[in-house]
């Protein structure tokens, strides 16, 4: 299986909630939010957003791989991908986007 082309994209809002992510099967593309990754900049820096493009892609490559597979199920294997627990962004995102609701 070849690697999927990544993206860095504005991929707007999720309902309420900001979409750190997607992974488009039809394009074979991961997508990671251009809003989050400045968002992350602004709060915590370069490098901790670089850490944040990094994890969203392993965390996308493992849907990629078990489509089924559960949201809990693709953070633990970004978690030990990447040795940083995704909710961490989470946090900063909700924070940062409740801000500017």
């Amino acid at each position: 299986m070849s690697e999927p082309r990544v993206e860095i994209a504005d991929l707007g809002a999720w309902g309420s909630a900001a979409l750190l992510a997607e992974y488009d099967r039809e394009d074979d593309a991961i997508r990671v939010n251009a809003r989050v990754v400045e968002a992350v900049r602004a709060v915590a820096g370069s490098a901790e957003a670089t850490r944040f493009i990094a994890c969203a892609i392993a965390h996308e490559r493992f849907h990629r791989a078990y489509p089924t597979a559960s949201e809990e199920e693709a953070h633990r294997s970004a978690r030990i991908t990447c040795g940083v627990d995704v909710s961490c962004y989470e946090a900063i995102i909700r924070e940062r986007f409740r801000a500017r609701m």
